[in-house]
């Protein structure tokens, strides 16, 4: 399962982050997963679940945030492809609407850990 090894590189990403600001404990993890990964949210969050347990991000709220594709053309189009095959394991053929030259994606091809939240110190 490919969301398997995201989500173990996305927790060990939030739990280095925040044991290097003293934190014991992980409240929330926010993900920017764009739409040409063809990652399934719900099987990934499955997934942080699974290898965050026994970690600080254990009980951790987890927050997908969807980025839709954009793209770019060399005749200077910008925007959102009409359509994104369903081709996880090859480069879409995505074509310019204006000129039919390739078309590269600009947006939507991120999975990041985005933002964590841990619980504010008590210390003075």
């Amino acid at each position: 399962m490919h969301e398997l090894s995201i989500a173990q590189s996305l927790v060990d990403q939030a739990v280095d982050a925040a044991a290097e600001h003293g934190a014991e404990r992980i409240d929330r993890l926010e993900l920017a997963v764009g739409e040409a990964t063809h990652l399934n949210p719900d099987q990934l969050t499955f997934c942080i679940e699974t290898v965050a347990a026994e970690t600080p991000a254990a009980d951790a709220e987890i927050v997908v945030d969807s980025i839709p594709p954009e793209g770019a053309c060399e005749c200077g189009w910008t925007g959102e492809p009409e359509t994104l095959p369903d081709l996880p394991m090859a480069a879409p053929d995505l074509r310019c609407p204006d000129c039919e030259n390739r078309v590269e994606l600009t947006a939507g091809t991120e999975c990041r850990l985005a933002r964590i939240s841990v619980p504010n110190s008590t210390e003075p």
